[in-house]
């Protein structure tokens, strides 16, 4: 039984109304989006990729600019990467709010030191769930070779 399909809140907020908008100000934009969006989002998309694979094809196209659907926080990277191009995040609502992951947020350096220090907080997995959880990061690390 099937409960909860599971879903990343920061790309459930990105509308195909906002990315039209965007469109319609910037005809000459790219539109990439991350594979978690919604169905009509990838379809609209001129690339669907994973962070990295979005990272890559920012930098080695010759596009001068990129309307982003996914989490905010790949911007920075993205200008870094490729100082000469105008990235354009699509908006979660009118307010043109940020979409910035609350959860992803909480994470620091500082706590991932600590955690590794300490060795706290420890969690207990049965071997059985260890393996079946290896084999999506298996897939993912192999996908991730052929960016």
């Amino acid at each position: 039984m099937l409960l909860w399909d599971g879903a990343c809140e920061v790309h459930e907020t990105i509308t195909t109304e906002r990315i039209i908008q965007l469109k319609m100000e910037h005809p000459d934009a790219l539109l990439i989006a991350h594979p978690e969006c919604k169905a009509p989002v990838l379809i609209m998309a001129d690339f669907v990729g994973s962070t990295a694979a979005m990272l890559k094809f920012t930098q080695e196209s010759n596009q001068k600019k990129f309307i982003i659907a996914t989490e905010t926080g790949i911007i920075h990277q993205m200008q870094k990467l490729s100082p000469g191009k105008q990235f354009l995040i699509v908006p979660a609502d009118e307010t043109c709010s940020c979409n910035d992951c609350p959860y992803m947020k909480l994470n620091t350096l500082e706590k991932l030191y600590l955690c590794m220090v300490n060795e706290k907080p420890e969690i207990s997995l049965s071997p059985e769930l260890i393996e079946k959880a290896k084999k999506p990061i298996l897939k993912m690390l192999e996908l991730s070779k052929n960016i």
